[in-house]
């Protein structure tokens, strides 16, 4: 498999796996209580500020290499 096609499916799967997480944070935020105040505010950080991010590399990435 040529490097590209390699870091094609890296990336993709990297999505997919991101959203998941995105989706278990989420469901953390709604359902469970945290065990510090900035618990919460933690999980919607890290979202915002790493999960997000990298999608959108990696997408920009998927829309470069076509």
């Amino acid at each position: 498999m040529s490097d590209r096609k390699h870091m094609r499916k890296v990336r993709e799967k990297r999505i997919k796996s991101i959203k998941g997480q995105i989706e278990k944070h989420t469901d953390k935020i709604i359902n469970e209580i945290g065990k510090l105040d900035t618990t919460k505010d933690y999980w919607k950080k890290e979202i915002d500020e790493n999960f997000l991010k990298q999608i959108e590399e990696d997408e920009e990435y998927l829309m470069e290499d076509k």
